[in-house]
């Protein structure tokens, strides 16, 4: 079904004026610039022409058929929802994502851009068929369109986000440093937390909202990522998550772990230790506050 959607439209006329110059040069025979330094061209009517990086069916020289979109492959529902995060986030960077989602329709036949669109196309899934896994891929030799293999994708992955869902729920309230570094437990706890929002966004509220819901719910859920992250840390950093507690208001969870980072490595004599003082609450304010424990000189 075709999109009704449009933003801008190519006219037959429209890419015969801008792919012949004043003197009657095709684009062939102008020199190669970059896009870099090309300024967008737009047509005499305003419309952003085809040889423009603005027009999604423009493709830069550097495209080819073996570009690789991201680092890491679909292998099955374990990591389609960070997989398919990666890949909207390079199509969007390329101006292609229109293509899978259906916002660049197919044109006509008889339409002038048809070839174009053909040629990007074709090129998307390529693209996304290189960051599969080969037994995925394998069944997707026949497919006709970027869009097909992005909803095909999806069908095959998303009927089963709830098992994922749960897994990644588990595995965020079970998660501890165990024997791992302050960095590395807080880095692979924010990567489960980000899978778990691209398989269940947040919708956004777009609303006039005065009664003050929403900020206290984007505070409700700082502090639970928060006690996340203290629950799971080893128990020689009881000293800093008890002051951390006490803080007044609570810190954010990068806060935090820069402080139990700088407190880590006061612990191993690299440096002094951090300063709660300054935001925690104390009848005696004058107060000096114990230092969170004397370096493990081994």
């Amino acid at each position: 079904m075709r999109s009704t959607h449009h933003t801008k439209k190519i006219s037959y006329a429209n890419i015969l004026t801008n792919s012949t110059n004043t003197h009657g040069q095709t684009s062939t025979d102008q020199a190669d610039t970059s896009i870099t330094s090309t300024p967008p061209k737009h047509t005499t009517s305003g419309e952003i022409s085809i040889e423009s990086n603005l027009h999604p069916l423009f493709l830069q020289n550097i495209d080819h058929p073996g570009l690789i979109l991201i680092s890491k492959k679909l292998t099955g529902t374990e990591n389609f929802g960070p997989c398919k995060r990666l890949i909207s986030i390079a199509l969007s960077a390329k101006n292609k994502l229109g293509i899978v989602t259906g916002t660049v329709s197919k044109p006509d036949d008889d339409s002038p851009l048809k070839a174009h669109w053909d040629r990007v196309n074709d090129m998307v899934i390529s693209w996304i068929l290189n960051t599969i896994s080969d037994e995925i891929s394998n069944g997707m030799d026949f497919v006709n369109s970027a869009q097909e293999v992005w909803e095909e994708l999806h069908e095959q992955f998303s009927s089963v986000n709830g098992h994922r869902v749960y897994q990644v729920l588990k595995d965020i309230h079970t998660f501890d440093q165990g024997n791992k570094s302050v960095e590395l437990y807080y880095h692979k706890l924010k990567n489960l937390r980000d899978e778990y929002i691209a398989l269940e966004p947040i919708v956004a509220c777009k609303c006039k909202c005065t009664c003050g819901a929403h900020k206290f719910q984007e505070d409700r859920e700082q502090r639970k990522r928060l006690i996340q992250f203290l629950m799971g840390l080893h128990e020689s950093y009881a000293a800093a998550r008890g002051q951390i507690l006490m803080m007044d208001p609570l810190p954010s969870v990068t806060r935090a772990f820069s402080l139990i980072k700088q407190d880590e490595k006061q612990k191993q004599g690299y440096m002094p230790p951090p300063s709660f003082s300054a935001s925690v609450k104390s009848d005696q304010p004058n107060q000096s506050k114990p230092a969170l424990g004397p370096p493990d000189n081994g």
